[in-house]
Parts: C-alpha cells; structure tokens; sequence
C-alpha cells in the first residue's frame, strides 16, 4: 500500500503551546496549523476546521442508550476531502469503545459537512480535517 500521509493537508488539532514572549513586548499568537505540504493555506484549513465543529455541535445529541447506560468517551473523527468530491467524507479515527457514541459521532460531523462550504481556496485540493468529539454526562446537565 502506498503512503499519501506527506501529500495531504491536516488540520491538527489545537495543542498547548509553554512559549512565551518577554513582558515588555504584547506576545504574538502562534498559529496552530503548520504549514501545509500541498500549497493549501494552513490558515484556511484552520478556519475551516473551526467552521466545522460550531456546525457539528448544532447537531450533536447524546444517544439515549448511552445516557441511560451512562457511557462517556472521546471520538476522533477524520473529514477528508478530495478533487472531485462534492461533500468530505467522514470516517472514525479513534472509537470512544462505545458503538453509540461513535455512531453519533460520525453523524453530527456528516451533518456539518454538509452544510459548511469547502472555502474556494480548499477546493480541488486533497485535506483532512481531525475533530474531537467529547461525551461527558456532566456537560450535558
């Protein structure tokens, strides 16, 4: 199998950063995305990264069978997109252990797909786009 891992652009997801600037200049904002290999502007996939995930929470609902079991987990879930390809495809990265959750999961990021527009500057290009999802009974109170 041939490895494409070095042609694709990735949103990575947010990551603490120790850096700090000297107290008597305003210190500057370190971009979370790293230049990407393909010529697709860091900043754009990280924008649409964002776009994604407000979107995705419009749709998330916790599964019943998982509330009433009160099962909770972490879902990684890849959007990867393509030339030709009309709407990203969705696909589990890292399974909470749990069907429901990951189900939900991979729904509510197919759902804001579809209504979050691929910026121009993305489109034709070859991306993916990792969001977390976290169900935890507590923030649903």
């Amino acid at each position: 199998m041939r490895d494409t891992r070095s042609r694709v652009a990735t949103a990575p997801v947010a990551q603490r950063s120790s850096w700090s600037a000297p107290a008597t200049e305003p210190a500057p904002i370190p971009s979370l995305a790293p230049p990407a290999p393909n010529g697709v502007s860091a900043e754009d996939l990280r924008q649409y990264r964002v776009a994604l995930a407000i979107a995705a929470r419009r749709f998330k609902q916790y599964p019943l069978e998982a509330r009433e079991s009160r099962w909770e987990g972490r879902v990684e879930i890849a959007l990867s997109a393509s030339a030709g390809q009309r709407v990203p495809h969705a696909s589990l990265v890292h399974s909470s252990g749990y069907r429901a959750l990951d189900e939900q999961a991979l729904s509510m990021v197919a759902q804001a797909a579809a209504v979050t527009p691929l910026p121009e500057s993305l489109q034709g290009a070859e991306i993916r786009v990792l969001l977390p999802i976290e169900f935890s009974l507590e923030a649903t109170r």
